[in-house]
C-alpha cells in the first residue's frame, strides 16, 4: 500500500510540472510552485519556533493556500496536523488544544485566541501572516514510532469531541479509491464544496488534490452559484458534498437557467444525511451530475460507495458497497452478526479504519468486535447482493412505550410535504411513555404544518399509528455540524427549552 507522506507526494509533481495549477479559490490561481515557497515559509517559521517530529500543529481550516501551506509544512518536518472546522466553538475549540498542546496554531484571526485557553508554549499566528517568514527548504524528516500525521476531531454533536488518529497509509488508499472511483487523471481539477476539515475533509480535498497532482478548486465562501460555475470553468470531475449543498445547488440553477451545467463532472459522492431518491433524480435530470451515495464515516473514511457501473436503480436507493480490501457487516446487540436483509448495527473494516482516539486509548478496543469489525453506532442492513442501507443512528432511535421509532423513516416521509425544505424528528422525554417523538420542519415562508396535519398525510402513506409525531416545531433553520450533520442533541435542547 502507498504511505507517501504528504509533502513527498506533493514534491514529486511540483518537481516534474513546477508551473502547473494546484489551487484554484475563486478567480485566485496558485501553482504548484506557489505552494511549494508558501509552505517553504512556513516551515522557516516552525523550525524558527523549535518544532520537532511529533509536535502538533493546529490550523483553522478551509482548504485555502495558507491553509495547504501549514499542512504541507508539518508533514516535512513530521509534525502531527490537525485541521479544525473554522466553525467550532470556542469550548470545544479549547479542549482540543489542551489535549493537543500544539507547537503553533493558526487562527482566521488572532483576536479569536482571546476566547481560547491557549497552552503557554504555543505560539499564535493569523492565517495571513504564517507564511510572511523567509523561506528555508528543510529535508523530509524521519517520523517517530508510532507518529500520527494528521488527528481530526469529531463535530461533537454530543459530549466533547475525539480526536480520530489517522495515518498515511489510510488516506493513500482512500486517495486510491477515489481515483479509481471516477478515473481522475493528473491534471483533472476536483471541487472543494465544504471547508475541508476534519481528517475526511482534509484527505478528500487537500490530500487527493496534492498527491495526485489534482487541481483543487474552490469558491471564495459557500455559494452555490459561484460552485457552479467555478465547476464549468474548470472543468471539474468530482466532489463530495452533504445533501442540502446539492439541494441548494439544484435550487440555485432552478432560479437562474442561465448558470452553466458542469457537464465535466463523473460523479459527485455524497453522504452524512438523508438522501431523497427525488434529490438524486434531480441532480442528475436537472445538472446532469450523478451522486454516489457515501457510507462512511471519520473513523473509517470512504468505507462504502456506490459505482458508476451499478444500476441506476441501485443508485438511487443504496448507501454503497465496501471497496478494496474494505468489508461491512450487521450485528445486533450481542455483538453477533445477523443475516442480510436484518436490521442491525453496521461494523466497518478496512484499510481506511483509523488507528485509534487521542487520549481514550480504550476508546477504539471498547466498539471492535470480535472479528475486528468497528461498530459505528449506526443502524443498517446489508442486501443479499452486498449493497449497504443506512436507516439511522442507534443512539437516536426513540422507544414509546417499549415500540422502537426510527426517526429517519419518518423523516423521509414528511420530505414530500409542500413547503418543507429539511426535517429532523427527535424524541422528548414522557413520564408515561418514557419518550414521544416531536418532528421539527424547516418550512418556506407562510407554510406552517400542525400535529394533525401530518398525521393525516403519515397515515396515509402507511405510517403505523404508534410512530405518529405528537408535536410539530416549524422553524427556519436546525443546527447542524460544520460536516453537515443535523446535530440532533444541540436541537433536542433547543425543543426542550420552548414552552
Amino acid at each position: 500500500m502507498d504511505r507517501r507522506n504528504l509533502a513527498v507526494a506533493f514534491e514529486a509533481h511540483a518537481l516534474a510540472e513546477p508551473t502547473a495549477t494546484a489551487l484554484v479559490v475563486g478567480d485566485e490561481r496558485w501553482s504548484r510552485a506557489d505552494i511549494t515557497d508558501l509552505a517553504s515559509r512556513v516551515a522557516g517559521l516552525l523550525v524558527e519556533l523549535g518544532a520537532r517530529p511529533g509536535d502538533a500543529v493546529v490550523s483553522q481550516y478551509h482548504t485555502d493556500a495558507p491553509d495547504i501551506a501549514v499542512a504541507l509544512a508539518a508533514a516535512r518536518l513530521g509534525c502531527t496536523f490537525v485541521p479544525v472546522p473554522i466553525r467550532l466553538g470556542p469550548l470545544e475549540f479549547s479542549y482540543v488544544l489542551e489535549l493537543v498542546d500544539p507547537v503553533l496554531l493558526v487562527l482566521r484571526d488572532v483576536a479569536l485566541a482571546e476566547q481560547l485557553d491557549v497552552p503557554s508554549g504555543t505560539a499564535v499566528r493569523s492565517s495571513d501572516e504564517v507564511a510572511g517568514g523567509a523561506s528555508l527548504t528543510v529535508p523530509v524528516a524521519d517520523e517517530p514510532p508510532g507518529q500520527v500525521p494528521v488527528i481530526g476531531f469529531t463535530s461533537g454533536s454530543t459530549g466533547r469531541p475525539k480526536g480520530v488518529m489517522h495515518g498515511w497509509a489510510q488516506m493513500s488508499w482512500v486517495r486510491q479509491f477515489l481515483t479509481d472511483l471516477v478515473d481522475l487523471r493528473p491534471g483533472e481539477s476536483i471541487c472543494v464544496a465544504g471547508a475541508g476539515g476534519g481528517v475526511p475533509g482534509f484527505t478528500f480535498y487537500t490530500y487527493l488534490g496534492l498527491a495526485s497532482g489534482a487541481p483543487i478548486v474552490q469558491a471564495e465562501k459557500w455559494d452555490p452559484r459561484q460552485v457552479l460555475r467555478l465547476m464549468a470553468r474548470e472543468s471539474c470531475v468530482w466532489s463530495t458534498m452533504v445533501p442540502t449543498m446539492m439541494y441548494m445547488l439544484l435550487e440555485a440553477r432552478k432560479a437562474d437557467p442561465e448558470l452553466p451545467l458542469p457537464t465535466s463532472m463523473r460523479g459527485v459522492s455524497m453522504g452524512g444525511a438523508f438522501m431523497a431518491t427525488d434529490l438524486i433524480r434531480r441532480a442528475r435530470d436537472e445538472l446532469g451530475l450523478e451522486v454516489l451515495r457515501v457510507y462512511a464515516m471519520a473513523e473509517c473514511m470512504m468505507a462504502c460507495q456506490m459505482r458508476r457501473s451499478d444500476p441506476e436503480s441501485d443508485r438511487n436507493e443504496f448507501d454503497g458497497w465496501p471497496g478494496p480490501g474494505a468489508d461491512v457487516a450487521v450485528f445486533d446487540d450481542q455483538r453477533k452478526r445477523v443475516p442480510p436483509g436484518t436490521v442491525g448495527e453496521l461494523g466497518l473494516k478496512g484499510p481506511s479504519l483509523f488507528e485509534g482516539y487521542l487520549g481514550d486509548p480504550d476508546g477504539k478496543p471498547t466498539r471492535m468486535t470480535p472479528d475486528d469489525f468497528f461498530l459505528s453506532g449506526d443502524m443498517g442492513r446489508l442486501t443479499p447482493g452486498g449493497f449497504v442501507k443506512v436507516v439511522g443512528r442507534k443512539k437516536d432511535l426513540i422507544i414509546r412505550g417499549g415500540f422502537n421509532i426510527d426517526p429517519v423513516e419518518i423523516e423521509e416521509l414528511l420530505r414530500s410535504l409542500d413547503g418543507v425544505r429539511d426535517v429532523a424528528v427527535i424524541g422528548y422525554p414522557d413520564e408515561r411513555l418514557g419518550e414521544r417523538a416531536c418532528a421539527v420542519l424547516v418550512v418556506q415562508d407562510g407554510v406552517d404544518y400542525g400535529v394533525q396535519d401530518l398525521a393525516r398525510h403519515l397515515l396515509a402513506v402507511g405510517l403505523s399509528k404508534e410512530k405518529l409525531p405528537e408535536r410539530v416545531v416549524c422553524t427556519t433553520e436546525v443546527p447542524r455540524s460544520p460536516d453537515g450533520k443535523v446535530l440532533k442533541a444541540k436541537l433536542r435542547e433547543q425543543v426542550l427549552s420552548q414552552p
